[in-house]
Parts: structure tokens; sequence; C-alpha cells
């Protein structure tokens, strides 16, 4: 709220402060979702989005095209960048990830070996929080695909792209990963 003007805060905390009163935390979201449909003219979907936008705002998110390199499995690209590029520890990223820091560091050693640059990437349209790759139900590279599909809205063929892979690929990934009936 650091950004918006005066008068708007005052508003804000004026709304707040008459609705949180002795209420619980439903009604409370109710009332708000109801304040910004009538006050603020949203749509339901509208406000889905802001809330999705806001909390992968808190998320470590992974730009696109890291994956699209051809000397890195996705696991160490994932690795790769979040040693590089974001600084974490093995041991921040272990927990990220839900995996053993044994592990990370030798992903992590792997990739130095196949690929000894940092990445220098573009700025990406696409971005993957890296929270989903905890959950281990799915490949990672199933997991990239799974989320481009699903939460992305893009087609095989621009996920092929994206990634620098074959479309057969990532019909077979798309395939194995909708055969393990992962909830959407």
């Amino acid at each position: 709220m650091s950004k918006l003007h005066p008068a708007i805060k005052a508003e804000h905390a004026d709304f707040l402060h008459k609705y949180a009163a002795n209420v619980t935390k439903e009604e409370l979201l109710d009332a708000f979702v109801n304040h910004l449909q009538s006050e603020h003219a949203l749509t339901t979907t509208e406000i889905n989005h802001l809330l999705s936008e806001s909390k992968h705002q808190h998320e470590t998110l992974l730009p696109i095209n890291i994956f699209k390199t051809d000397e890195l499995s996705a696991l160490e690209a994932i690795v790769k960048y979040l040693k590089e590029n974001k600084e974490l520890t093995f041991h921040n990223i272990a927990v990220l990830l839900k995996r053993d820091d044994r592990t990370i560091w030798a992903t992590y050693a792997k990739s130095r070996t196949k690929m000894i640059a940092h990445f220098h990437l573009m700025p990406s349209k696409h971005v993957i929080p890296a929270g989903l790759f905890a959950e281990r139900k799915l490949s990672v590279l199933e997991t990239i695909v799974h989320y481009l599909k699903h939460s992305i809205k893009l087609n095989l063929n621009e996920i092929a792209v994206l990634l620098n892979r074959d479309d057969r690929t990532i019909w077979t990934v798309w395939h194995r990963a909708s055969k393990k009936e992962v909830p959407q």
C-alpha cells in the first residue's frame, strides 16, 4: 500500500476498520471481494488474477528461458539459476525444492561441468514458481509442461518452442503427466 495516494490509503484503512471488527476470515474476505466488485468494478476473474499475482510476488520465480539450453537438464537449470543468479545457498535451494542438500550440491556440480558460464537471460514473458518443484508426483519437465499448459494456457507447440524441445517430446511428457492424474 505504500505506493497508494494518502486519500486511497485512508479509504482502505476505513474499509478494513469497519469490516474487520468481530467477523470471521471468510466474512472479511467476502466483504473485501464485494468491495472490489462494487467500488472498483473488478470481476471475480480479475480479483482471482490479482490475488494469484500477489501470491507469486512472494515466491521465487524462475524465468522460462532458463530451460531453453540443450546443455542442462531441467533440474540442473533450476539449481544453477537459483545458485548463481538468485544467490541462494545449497541448503535454501534444497528446502525450496524439498530435496536433500547433497542432491542439490551434486546437481549444481554437474551443471557447472556442462555449462561454466552464468545464465545471461533476456527478459522472459513467462515465469514458473520454484515452489512447484517441491511436489514430486511429476518429474521436473512434467511439472513445467503441466504448469505452462494449465496455468499459462499455452498449447503444446508453444511449450515446445519455449523449452527448445521437439513437439513430440513435449506431447510425450504431457501424456505421461496426464496419466498421473494431477489436480489442476
